[in-house]
């Protein structure tokens, strides 16, 4: 997910959720603190949730927009099963009402408190599959579903399905803006968040297609400004593009107290560049913005160019994606949307992109992209391959180098997400199947993954 500070709902429990023993300060079970959670986050009303986050994990109030949002698209969650998996955590696996989203939820119980509460993506338990379904049937359901959550305000956004160059569907809901002054198109930009990193990864990939870049290449030699580390020293460019290099993230008080002064790769580098690996390079995955501003300032440094004026060079304009950048057209751009419709959606100043993501496209573009990728225009075959194969574990899906390889219903596809409050993106291409599904939203994790998802499990496969 990506360029987002957090994807974890945290809570505690308002009084009115809690068990009776509780209110006699008897002590409370894990099997209560997650009844307690589940019926605050599932309050009708909306206003037990917030109750619960202030009154007991107030470390977590920062995040609760992004957790009203989480909650709105949700439309509350079913509990499947739970277990105490240690004698202060308990693990529960839950349904979405709205959607066919499954969910792992770990509650940590501290004293008298929920200390943290983890909350990802689960595979569909047996007994749930969703049913594959004819194309024009599939199609069919996607727009009764698009055209309920935007009329229930829960979704605004574009969606994009094709196969090959063949346009199966296009369409736009919702508004761009918090007033509902202007209706999104098919046309309008949004943030792509981490989708962004793609580009990156194709533009690292041609540097080492055309021999002037290799995977086995150190940070050290690379970036001859790059502090003298163990990091530098050992941190590869295969690593980097697998998540694989420790390299971690740049979120913190640091990029809080310096935000407005970073703006290129090598700011990042001058703050950020003399920590260690978080983990012996290549020895585990682990999700790293931080790598991504690396690969970056390795492409600058290479091909002599910005990051952002190579990509332009390099990989839109062969693309033919003349509405995608790195900086927002607030007259052509949705809004960032942050919270909820229920409690009052909050606009977002426009992110600026970066390697690591959050620059901005449109579903059209982003279709041009993909068959781009196909028809081999930006990288030969032996490299896009390279681009699309899985070499690692990541989660619940698979790592290339640059993209997410998941399972969706049975079937592989490649792509990657991107979220941030007010963000959320979808790419997805099914090779064997030939579909493209793109779904832009300028609402926070998990609109358009949602959305991507309930027709990308539906579609046949043959």
């Amino acid at each position: 997910m990506i360029l987002s500070r957090r994807y974890v709902l945290g809570g505690g429990l308002a009084l009115a959720c809690l068990p009776r023993h509780a209110l006699a300060a008897q002590p409370l079970t894990p099997a209560d603190w997650l009844s307690g959670w589940l019926a605050a986050f599932n309050d009708p009303g909306g206003a037990a949730y917030p109750d619960f986050v202030r009154r007991n994990i107030p470390n977590l109030a920062p995040y609760l927009e992004e957790d009203l949002g989480v909650r709105e698209a949700s439309g509350g969650l079913v509990l499947l099963r739970s277990e105490q998996t240690a004698p202060r955590e308990i693990t529960a696996w839950v349904r979405d009402r709205n959607w066919d989203r499954f969910s792992k939820v770990v509650l940590s119980i501290g004293d008298n408190t929920i200390d943290d509460l983890s909350f990802t993506g689960a595979p569909a338990p047996p007994g749930f599959a969703v049913r594959r379904m004819g194309e024009a049937e599939a199609l069919r359901a996607l727009r009764r579903k698009l055209r309920a959550e935007a009329a229930a305000g829960r979704f605004s956004g574009s969606v994009l399905v094709a196969k090959g160059d063949q346009l199966l569907l296009r369409e736009a809901y919702g508004a761009q803006d918090a007033g509902n002054m202007r209706a999104v198109i098919p046309a309008t930009r949004f943030c792509i968040g981490s989708a962004g990193k793609m580009f990156t990864a194709v533009g690292v990939l041609q540097l080492v297609q055309a021999g002037r870049l290799s995977l086995a290449d150190t940070i050290a030699m690379r970036l001859p400004d790059y502090p003298d580390t163990p990091l530098a020293r050992s941190v590869t460019v295969r690593h980097l593009l697998t998540h694989t290099g420790g390299t971690g993230d740049f979120f913190g008080p640091d990029y809080d107290m310096h935000e407005s002064a970073l703006r290129t790769p090598s700011d990042f580098v001058r703050l950020f560049g003399r920590r260690d690996p978080l983990f012996p390079p290549g020895s585990r995955w682990g999700y790293s913005n931080f790598g991504f501003i690396l690969l970056g300032a390795i492409l600058e440094q290479v091909s002599g160019q910005s990051w952002d004026a190579y990509l332009q060079r390099n990989v839109f304009s062969p693309a033919g994606m003349t509405a995608t950048s790195a900086v927002a057209s607030p007259e052509e751009t949705a809004e960032p949307l942050n919270g909820a419709a229920q409690t009052g959606l909050k606009p977002l100043p426009y992110y600026v992109g970066l390697p690591a993501g959050g620059g901005y496209s449109t579903v059209d573009d982003l279709h041009r992209f993909a068959l781009a990728l196909q028809q081999d225009t930006l990288l030969d075959p032996t490299h896009r391959r390279i681009l699309t194969t899985p070499v690692i574990p990541a989660g619940s899906a698979r790592w290339s180098l640059g993209l997410r390889i998941a399972m969706r219903n049975g079937e592989p596809c490649f792509g990657h997400g991107g979220s941030a409050p007010g963000v959320n993106a979808d790419f997805a291409v099914y090779p064997r199947a030939g579909y493209a599904i793109i779904t832009l939203c300028n609402r926070g994790h998990p609109h358009a993954l949602n959305v991507a998802e309930f027709v990308g499990t539906r579609l046949p496969i043959a």
